[in-house]
């Protein structure tokens, strides 16, 4: 099976949330590699797509993958379920890239995604690859793959780091696509190895687990798709790397009938439920809001959607006909209870928390919380009161995160100047693995920040308030998987080495 591009989205479920990957963690489409793949494939080249999460990676697999598709050319999209989820899967991507150089060091490998982009030159330098590709990737792939077909040079493909003897030379930044619909008409769902092998988050699905005769639920959790209905953010909060792959804040969108035809093909083709809009802020226009809901409430199809909002974009109005749209559950970035805290990171609340989480409560949708302890200006106190805004507001589900210096945030530039706050290695970036190390604030250092993370997830999920709430609205089921989720052991490492 002769394909030019080969894309292989990396991965490591085990090594990344240890053994919450077992049953707890979504296992998600690859996004951007189905919309790279879906773009070569319209320009007349053969693609193929390799997802380490659900095929694997052992000492033969990258032997195999030469045999089966011959490529000209590879690409490893270092993406994760969110922005800040790409460095993190860097010793993956990194052990694959020179798995497969030692297997045929002949074919060229390219290296793309979020961290790529925020650190090119050091990414070409430190991996056995032969490209990075800067930004979207669309023109890049294609101009790369035009370039070793014999068909242009290389100075020519924009957004491309090569080496050029002792040198890493960079071409010139690819343009930002205005027209999305005309770039990126779809997603290559075909090329998936079978996408009922894809499942939602453990909470996405809350409501369905009584339905459910399976012991991890996979039975509702599948099948299960993540895209995006929009790229970019206009906000520009210091801790958030999204826009290092867009060069600046700012967002543009498909066209609603785009996405409304994609989402036709997912339900028919497809028999997918469970949704989740990987936009970093889908409520966001609320004419577009509206209008999509429209779309979906004419079709009646029965959806499962996750989507993400700020607390002061959230309209009253809009709520109603999301729920009937099928959007069951919406993610606030509520993540400090402290508003000197969120302020020093430009994150600025402009609303009462509670009242717009009441509000999405009040419309029969679910609210999963987003918090952060260890922004630069959090103390042990900062964070208390972070964790009993939590308390308080009692969302039915919390994501609780350590702040970590994603490369391409501004809280990286801050942090590269100071020694000791940056992780030895990039596994040390993933949240919930052994190696994680958050950044130390002004007042607290990395460990007690973790510490104080994994005390406030025990906290929240074992009170009586959140799992009496928890049975009421979802049954026995869920509160039991919670109480079951609760007792994974999760190993620290730079908690332990000071025990």
């Amino acid at each position: 099976m002769k394909s030019d591009v080969l894309f292989i989205h990396p991965g490591d479920q085990k090594k990344t949330y240890q053994d919450l990957s077992k049953e707890y963690t979504a296992v998600a489409t690859p996004a951007w590699t189905l919309l790279l793949a879906s773009y070569i494939r319209n320009k007349g080249y053969a693609a193929a797509i390799y997802d380490v999460n659900i095929s694997g990676w052992d000492e033969g697999t990258a032997k195999e993958l030469m045999s089966r598709y011959n490529p000209e050319l590879i690409v490893i999209m270092v993406y994760g379920h969110n922005p800040s989820a790409s460095t993190q899967t860097m010793p993956s991507a990194g052990s694959i890239a020179r798995e497969l150089k030692k297997c045929n060091k002949d074919v060229p490998i390219s290296m793309g995604g979020t961290h790529p982009s925020a650190l090119p030159e050091m990414t070409l330098r430190e991996e056995d690859i032969d490209f990075v590709i800067q930004g979207e990737g669309a023109y890049t792939v294609e101009g790369l793959i035009n370039y070793i077909k014999g068909r242009g040079d290389i100075e020519t493909v924009k957004g491309l780091w090569f080496r050029n003897n002792n040198s890493v030379l960079f071409t010139l930044p690819a343009p930002i696509f205005a027209n999305l619909d005309e770039v990126f008409e779809d997603y290559a769902w075909d090329l998936l190895p079978d996408i009922n092998r894809y499942r939602a988050h453990n909470m996405h699905c809350f409501q369905d687990f009584e339905k459910s005769k399976s012991h991890d639920f996979s039975d509702v959790r599948s099948p299960y798709v993540a895209m995006n209905t929009s790229l970019g953010c206009p906000y520009a909060c210091h801790y958030c790397c999204i826009n290092s792959v867009f060069g600046k804040a700012g967002i543009r969108y498909w066209s609603l009938e785009r996405v409304a035809s994609w989402i036709d093909t997912l339900v028919n083709k497809y028999k997918v439920k469970n949704i989740r809009f990987d936009d970093e802020l889908f409520i966001l226009s609320p004419g577009r809001v509206e209008r999509f809901c429209d779309l979906m409430i004419e079709r009646k199809y029965n959806l499962n959607i996750w989507v993400y909002g700020r607390v002061d974009t959230i309209t009253g109005s809009m709520l109603k006909k999301l729920k009937k749209a099928g959007v069951n559950w919406i993610c606030l970035g509520i993540e400090s209870g402290n508003e000197k805290v969120r302020n020093a990171v430009n994150k600025n609340i402009k609303r009462d928390v509670k009242n717009a989480v009441e509000m999405i409560q009040a419309h029969d949708i679910y609210v999963l919380g987003n918090y952060m302890f260890g922004l630069p200006e959090d103390d042990m106190n900062t964070m208390e009161d972070t964790l009993l805004l939590a308390m308080d507001l009692n969302c039915e589900f919390a994501n609780f995160y350590s702040v970590m210096a994603y490369p391409g945030s501004k809280l990286y530039e801050w942090a590269v100047r100071h020694e000791g706050y940056l992780p030895e290695s990039w596994k040390g970036f993933s949240q919930l693995g052994y190696e994680t190390q958050p950044l130390p604030t002004r007042y607290v250092s990395a460990k007690e920040v973790l510490r104080f993370r994994d005390h406030a997830f025990f906290t929240y999920y074992t009170s009586s308030e959140y799992l009496d709430m928890i049975a009421e609205k979802f049954g026995e089921k869920v509160k039991n998987h919670i109480a079951k989720m609760i007792n994974v052991k999760m190993k620290r490492r730079i908690v332990e080495d000071t025990q």
